[in-house]
């Protein structure tokens, strides 16, 4: 009787609970881990669907109206993941591709979990109440997400990425606004339900607009165009079809066509008045209305499309897999790319994403379940088994998040929404009642062999989840919490012993985070030669740490020159403890160069190497085919230019000159050098040049101003001079050489 009574309600109310709590995530920030905003959501989200699916399996043996129905949209995402995970297995380097890292935490582990959670919500969420609960627990969370995030605009929390730009506990602003934006047809998609009664009326609309406010603190203009570019045909749709959706409230049908006119004529005033002060001043505004493609983001677009095509047409069928992008990225390097982010891991682009992913054939199947889910919407429109209005916004929820993802890529916050919606689709597609309206279950006699065979499912299934979790779950998060407290004390006054420990502590738990311990590691490790916190053996034992576990790494068939460049580095820096490490850090670098032949930044290492070991000519050469893989690159021409200088090579230093200009040169530390060696070969026109330019990028600095208003003296410039002596006694009041000049010039 017990098994009767309650095994199906309690697993029920468990799944139920579990899916509710999931649109939740998105506010949980996991402090004690490393990327607080990723890694956290994503183990919870992981373990809830794990714990939730067991319970769903019993349920789903017990009867069959738990489980998933074999309709299209079902079939679309089933061959999707079948696809993916053949592309991830074949890949180069599939364990990447599983389980991905700490700063992504997707690969197959999480999409396969998407999966289940989909699976889920199609088989238990059938009743109104189910999807309104669950609607509105997503509607809070965004608006709890969305409160952060105009704290951070008024400066109450700060962001993570700093700047203008709001991220909320999301943690980017681009992730944010494509959160968002999912939220903005949800409201819409609830406004219908909850038009009868005028104050909610105006709560949803206010929270509607609230959000697309934050939407717009978000800066993020792949988003903001994917949502006016989809809301004019949206009003049309609306507008023309107004009375059958509301045909009580046609007063409002002339508002849609006001809003309309307003939304072309807004953006469009703001374009044409780009230029002007107001505009200049508002640093959302210039973001959104400065659009060029000469823009360096958008060149970098451009040029990671290019590399990515590169990619697909080596491996056309089922691509590199998931996680896999560095390969392309190091063997296709576009040299142009060199003052943007020195690993990009994604395209930045849906199309090409997925064909690198898991190729042709892999973006034909997730290109085929938007478009079943469309076609899902629109028959049922047809068949009108689904409404006008359910129809039309979730057609503009599903093309706007594409359009988004031109440009930007899904994190786990916006996976969640994207699955919840296909689920719902299918809900809606499924039943040919009204919105949130339940379907009715078939009463079927189940005896008590079925209750037994459901209870031992969900038993096993939890029993097999707790072990698995040990080794999914709990050794990296464990490892990640390690991690985070040994570059705590890194960062401290402890002792190299209690470092070395730490990060030995960390690397214990042998999870898929090995590799970012040892990466971290790495940045540490370029730190200690020459430190005055660890004696010359401490700094070789650690070094020896270090390198042992980045060979490690390199030792992998799919080789990450990341980490060759890492273990360089930290070798070449090390060399004042052993000059032994200086044929290793070269064989290294020259392996690397081969993988990845356009990466100026493997030949800057290279010659750093070259120059310690007195080997210039080396040096030169090196730095020179740096510089001729794109001669943009300024600090590529100035270091050559410094070398040149240094080394007497006047052809090249000319050639340099020819192309490389004072006036584009940012670099101070570099200035100040290629200054000090004009000086010391008595070029003072030329060191006067320089001066200039750095009292122009770097006014704050007294000995700037000394300088140069020194040297226009020298050159019989007085009145020139003393706006900079004077400047640089204000800026260091205890200047005595500054004091001596300027008493000097001026007049007895």
């Amino acid at each position: 009787m017990f098994l009767r009574s309650n095994f199906e309600k309690i697993s029920l109310w468990v799944v139920r609970i579990g899916l509710w709590l999931i649109p939740i995530l998105p506010l949980y920030i996991s402090s004690s881990m490393l990327f607080p905003f990723i890694t956290g959501k994503n183990f919870a989200f992981r373990i809830i669907v794990e714990i939730v699916f067991a319970f769903w399996a019993g349920l789903a043996v017990l009867k069959s109206a738990y489980r998933p129905r074999l309709t299209p949209l079902f079939k679309a995402a089933s061959i999707f993941i079948m696809i993916v995970f053949l592309a991830d297995i074949f890949s180069l380097n599939p364990w990447r591709a599983f389980f991905a890292n700490y700063e992504r935490m997707e690969g197959f582990m999480m999409l396969f979990h998407l999966y289940l959670y989909f699976i889920i919500l199609i088989s238990v969420f059938k009743s109104r109440q189910d999807w309104l609960v669950f609607f509105l627990v997503t509607l809070g969370t965004s608006l709890a997400v969305s409160f952060v995030a105009l704290l951070q605009k008024f400066g109450f929390r700060v962001s993570l990425q700093g700047g203008f730009r709001v991220d909320s506990t999301i943690g980017n602003p681009t992730y944010l606004a494509s959160y968002l934006v999912f939220h903005v047809w949800l409201l819409m998609l609830l406004l219908r339900d909850f038009w009868e009664k005028w104050w909610l009326r105006f709560i949803f609309l206010g929270v509607l607009i609230f959000e697309l406010l934050i939407i717009y603190f978000t800066a993020t203009r792949g988003a903001v165009l994917a949502l006016l570019g989809i809301s004019l045909p949206f009003l049309a749709a609306v507008f023309w079809f107004w009375p059958r959706i509301f045909p009580k409230a046609l007063v409002w049908r002339k508002f849609i066509l006001f809003f309309s006119v307003i939304l072309i004529l807004v953006p469009l005033t703001f374009w044409l008045l780009r230029d002007q002060d107001f505009i200049k001043k508002n640093k959302v505004l210039v973001r959104l209305t400065h659009y060029s493609l000469q823009e360096r983001t958008i060149q970098s677009r451009f040029k990671i499309w290019g590399m990515a095509y590169q990619g697909v047409l080596e491996r056309p069928i089922l691509g590199w897999g998931q996680e896999n992008f560095y390969l392309i990225f190091q063997k296709y390097f576009h040299p142009g790319l060199y003052a943007q982010e020195p690993w990009f891991d994604r395209s930045h682009n849906v199309f090409f994403d997925w064909l690198v992913h898991a190729g042709f054939i892999g973006l034909i199947s997730y290109i085929s379940i938007l478009v079943t889910a469309l076609w899902a919407l629109l028959s049922g429109m047809k068949q009108k088994v689904i409404s006008l209005w359910q129809g039309i916004v979730m057609v503009s929820l599903f093309i706007t998040h594409f359009l988004q993802n031109m440009f930007v890529f899904d994190s786990l916050n916006s996976y969640l929404l994207f699955f919840a919606f296909l689920a719902y689709t299918q809900h809606l597609r499924a039943s040919s009642l009204a919105f949130f309206d339940a379907s009715k279950d078939t009463n079927l006699k189940i005896t008590d062999s079925y209750y037994l065979k459901a209870y031992g499912t969900t038993f096993a299934l939890l029993l097999f989840l707790v072990i698995a979790g040990y080794f999914l779950h709990w050794k990296p998060i464990r490892q990640s919490r390690a991690l985070s407290r040994a570059l705590s004390v890194a960062q401290s006054k402890s002792s190299m012993d209690q470092i070395t420990g730490a990060f030995e502590k960390a690397l214990s738990y042998n999870s898929f985070g090995n590799t970012e311990v040892r990466e971290q590691m790495a940045n540490f490790a370029r730190s200690v030669p020459g430190s005055d916190r660890f004696n010359p053996d401490e700094q070789k034992k650690f070094i020896a740490f270090t390198a042992s576990g980045l060979r490690k790494e390199i030792d992998q068939p799919a080789k990450d020159i990341k980490h060759m460049l890492f273990l360089a580095a930290v070798l070449n820096r090390a060399q004042s403890l052993d000059a032994n490490y200086g044929p290793e850090v070269e064989k290294i670098l020259q392996e690397a160069i081969q993988l990845s032949p356009t990466k100026q930044i493997i030949y800057f290492e290279l010659a750093q190497l070259y120059l310690s070991q007195n080997r210039v000519d080396q040096a030169m050469g090196t730095l020179y085919k740096a510089w001729s893989l794109d001669k943009t690159y300024v600090d590529a021409g100035l270091n050559l230019w410094l070398i040149g200088l240094a080394a007497k090579k006047l052809d090249i230093v000319e050639e340099v000159k020819q192309v490389v200009r004072i006036k584009d040169i940012v670099n101070e530390d570099g200035l100040y050098r290629l200054g000090t060696l004009y000086q010391q070969q008595g070029d003072l026109p030329t060191t006067l040049e320089i001066v200039a330019r750095l009292v122009e990028i770097v006014p704050e600095k007294a000995e700037y101003h000394f300088a140069y208003g020194s040297l226009l003296a020298y050159f019989g410039q007085k009145e020139e001079a003393l706006p900079h002596l004077e400047e640089a006694l204000r800026l260091q009041p205890e200047f005595p050489e500054a004091k001596k000049v300027l008493e000097q010039l001026k007049p007895k």
